[in-house]
């Protein structure tokens, strides 16, 4: 009976550490007087960003665009409205921010964490944000093959 204990137990634990719930990172979110405007719960597997302000109220969320040609985050109010997009450079680490009706809103830096230093137009700094960043594939990999 031990033995079946034992199975059950190693189960669990297989099942809890492959679990997207411990794939997911908070990022505490600032602006650019330093105040504390909320979280962002990333789950880099699954190409999604979940955004919280200071009272644990979820006002928005994100996920990668597959479709996509190049890495794009669609962004989404939290009633699940279009609020506009990112697009990723994996090589500079630089983002450009676009509404839904593809306007320029600004652009940021991308840290290794998923945190972004943002921008708007004017080069003003603004709220701090984040994305989910997934590893690149070798199919997506911009290297070319070394012989």
């Amino acid at each position: 009976m031990s033995w079946l204990r034992g199975v059950a137990l190693g189960a669990g634990l297989i099942v809890g550490l492959t679990s997207p719930a411990l794939a997911t990172k908070r990022i505490d979110l600032y602006d650019a007087e330093g105040r504390h405007v909320g979280h962002a719960l990333l789950q880099h597997r699954a190409g999604r960003v979940d955004y919280y302000d200071t009272h644990n109220r979820r006002i928005g969320w994100g996920h990668v665009n597959s479709l996509s040609e190049r890495y794009r985050v669609d962004l989404f109010a939290a009633d699940g409205m279009a609020t506009g997009y990112a697009l990723v450079d994996l090589g500079t680490r630089r983002v450009e921010f676009f509404s839904h009706t593809s306007h320029p809103l600004g652009s940021g830096a991308l840290d290794k964490t998923g945190r972004v230093t943002t921008y708007d137009v004017s080069g003003r700094r603004t709220a701090d944000t984040a994305l989910p960043i997934q590893p690149l594939r070798p199919a997506q990999s911009s290297r070319p093959n070394d012989p």
